[in-house]
C-alpha cells in the first residue's frame, strides 16, 4: 500500500473508510476502533495475546524446566539467573476454511533464533486489540512482510486465507549463566510454556552404555543357558541391577 497525506484505507472489521497519514504504521479506525497495522500488502487488524505470566510466575516456570529431563541435573540449582525481561513478539496469524471447518494458522513476522517461537500455537479466541506494549516491555519490530509470510502458507498448501492478522504474543527473555557460559531461554506470557534452542543438555552417553550393557549381559546369558525357564529366572535376576544401575544414572547425570 502506497503511504501517503491522501491515501484512504478500509478497515477490514467494518469497512469504514478511513484517511492514513504518510508514515503512520499503526492506526485506528475512527468508527469502530478497531486497532491496524500497514504493510505493503495492505491494512489487516493488530491484535495481541494478554499477558497470563507474570515476572515470579515466568521465573518459576524456567525452574521448572531447568529441573525436568532435557537439562543437566541440578540446573535449576547450579546456574544463575542474570535477566528476566518482558517482551512481545510479532506472528502473522491467519484464519483459513477447510473442508468446512475454520483453522488458524501462524507464521513469524521477524526473524528469531529459537525454532519453536516458530511453532507457537496462538488461541485465536483470546486477542485483544493491540494498543501499547505497556512501560519496559521490549516490542520487537515486525520486519517479515505480510506477502512472505502468505508465500510460506502457501508453500504448505493453504492458498484459501479468509482472514489476516498481526498478533503480538507476549514473551519473557531469561538470560542464565552456567558453568561460565551464558544461554538465554523464552518464556510463552499466555501458558509459562518454556523455549531454548542451545541450552545444557543431559549427556545421553551414560544411558547408552546402560543399555548396551544390558543387551551383552542378556545375549551372554541366552547362548549359555539352554532351559527356557532357567534362562527367564537369569534375564529377571540381571534386570534388577540394571534397573538400579539406569536410576544412578538418572540421578547422576
Amino acid at each position: 500500500m502506497e503511504e501517503s497525506v491522501n491515501s484512504k484505507y478500509s478497515c477490514p472489521r467494518c469497512g469504514a473508510e478511513n484517511l492514513l497519514v504518510a508514515g503512520e504504521r499503526f492506526p485506528v479506525c475512527a468508527y469502530c476502533d478497531n486497532t491496524l497495522v500497514v504493510d505493503r500488502s495492505g491494512v489487516v487488524g493488530h491484535y495481541r495475546l494478554p499477558r497470563l505470566v507474570d515476572r515470579e510466575q515466568a521465573r518459576k516456570a524456567l525452574n521448572r524446566w531447568m529441573s525436568g529431563n532435557q537439562t543437566v541435573k541440578d540446573l535449576d540449582r547450579k546456574s544463575a539467573l542474570q535477566t528476566l525481561k518482558p517482551l512481545t513478539f510479532p506472528m502473522w496469524l491467519f484464519r483459513s476454511r477447510q473442508s468446512g471447518a475454520e483453522t488458524v494458522f501462524v507464521e513469524p513476522a521477524a526473524p528469531t533464533p529459537i525454532p519453536q517461537l516458530a511453532e507457537l500455537k496462538v488461541p485465536a479466541g483470546r486477542l485483544e486489540p493491540f494498543r501499547k506494549a505497556g512501560e519496559g516491555v521490549e516490542t520487537v519490530a515486525a520486519t517479515i512482510p505480510l506477502a512472505t509470510a502468505r508465500g510460506w502458507l502457501s508453500e504448505r498448501g493453504i492458498e484459501t486465507v479468509t482472514e489476516s492478522s498481526l498478533v503480538q504474543v507476549p514473551l519473557w527473555r531469561a538470560h542464565y549463566r552456567y558453568e561460565n557460559t551464558e544461554y538465554q531461554a523464552l518464556i510463552e506470557g499466555s501458558t509459562g510454556s518454556v523455549m531454548a534452542s542451545v541450552f545444557p543438555e543431559k549427556a545421553e552417553s551414560p544411558y547408552f552404555l546402560v543399555a548396551l550393557l544390558g543387551l551383552v549381559l542378556f545375549g551372554i546369558e541366552g547362548l549359555l543357558i539352554g532351559n527356557l525357564f532357567a534362562k527367564f529366572f537369569v534375564y529377571a535376576v540381571t534386570a534388577v541391577p540394571l534397573a538400579l544401575l539406569a536410576f544412578w544414572v538418572t540421578r547422576k547425570v
